[in-house]
């Protein structure tokens, strides 16, 4: 089961699909404000999770550099949101940007088209033919389910047809966040490709469009209702924990914004031992198979310099990007965001 880890894997990874609105679209603020739940820990156990967090590889830096031979790749921590504070970094990161060869994004433009035409052909990548959600759950769940979406801007009758892992992932975005969302709320990776398209620089996909409906492809429908219920559990808790995201970010410590999640969803299961399983597997498929295969796409560019744009989730960690490319050969440096 899943059942405690959904929020916390949207949150800490940022992993709301990267550039579902086009790179030119207008970019609106995120307006939450809330407390920074890191920030007001108890002393001892702030301490502990930084502790634990400075021990793993790269755990810090949004900006760092691989160099190998004549090769240098710039790797930048991304955030899939945006918030007026990246506009500075990425004006810094521009002539970085222009004098790369080519630029590497989860997503572009073409993939966005892509992902949306494919949605166009088949809207069951998004929606489901069979029993909706109000005949999957109990009628308790499916309340606080209609109340939750509502509260979000979206019509209970709508959201009882999406496929549960898109609800899931929906309910994990604070109410406050909905209207910017939904109006074109692009991070640091459409900044950065706008940049690079303006620089006439190259841009290209790490990974085919479809790549998050076959991530969640692998999960079952019992699981993907578990999903929903794991969202379910914090959906009310308002923007604190996306503000607190927002808060690491800028500070560059996004190993800190993983650990503390996984801190916070594994207190509220009751059996902490799945949790931790869930954890495992979630983190496999969503970050670790992902970064290997970004590796053999990175590796095979010929070009001498490169920048690599991809969620700040994935660089931390034995698995993470850089401790991929170190593992490569490479010698990392971090450079100022």
């Amino acid at each position: 089961m899943l059942k405690y880890l959904v929020h916390f894997v949207f949150a800490a990874l940022c992993l709301l699909p990267p550039a579902t609105v086009s790179a030119q679209s207008p970019t609106e603020t995120i307006s939450c404000t809330g407390v920074d739940l890191i920030a007001a820990m108890p002393e001892a156990d702030r301490a502990a999770l930084y502790l634990k967090t400075n021990s793993e590889p790269y755990a810090e830096g949004n900006h760092w550099r691989a160099t190998k031979g004549s090769q240098t790749i710039d790797i930048i921590g991304t955030f899939h949101i945006y918030d007026g504070r990246m506009d500075a970094p990425v004006e810094r990161l521009k002539s970085v940007i222009s004098a790369a060869d080519a630029v590497y994004l989860e997503a572009t433009e073409v993939e966005v088209k892509e992902l949306q035409a494919a949605v166009a052909r088949n809207n069951e990548l998004l929606f489901t033919k069979g029993p909706t959600l109000p005949e999957r759950l109990d009628a308790d769940e499916w309340k606080a389910l209609s109340e939750a979406m509502s509260a979000r801007g979206i019509p209970p009758f709508m959201a009882s047809k999406f496929q549960a892992w898109y609800v899931s992932m929906m309910l994990s975005i604070p109410p406050c966040a909905m209207s910017a969302m939904t109006k074109g709320s692009n991070g640091v990776d459409n900044l950065i490709e706008k940049a690079a398209q303006d620089a006439g620089v190259p841009t290209h996909a790490l990974e085919p469009y479809d790549t998050i409906f076959n991530v969640f492809g692998q999960f079952t429908p019992d699981q993907q209702l578990d999903m929903i219920r794991a969202a379910l559990l914090t959906a009310d808790d308002g923007p604190d924990p996306f503000y607190t995201m927002f808060e690491a970010y800028f500070r560059e410590e996004h190993r800190l914004i993983w650990n503390f999640s996984i801190d916070r969803a594994i207190q509220i299961a009751p059996d902490k031992d799945a949790a931790l399983k869930d954890v495992a597997l979630m983190e496999k498929g969503l970050i670790n198979n992902r970064n290997a295969n970004w590796l053999k796409v990175i590796e095979a560019a010929q070009d001498d310099h490169l920048v690599v744009a991809v969620g700040a989730g994935h660089l931390a960690g034995e698995a993470g990007l850089l401790k991929l490319l170190e593992n490569n050969g490479y010698t990392l440096t971090r450079q100022e965001f």
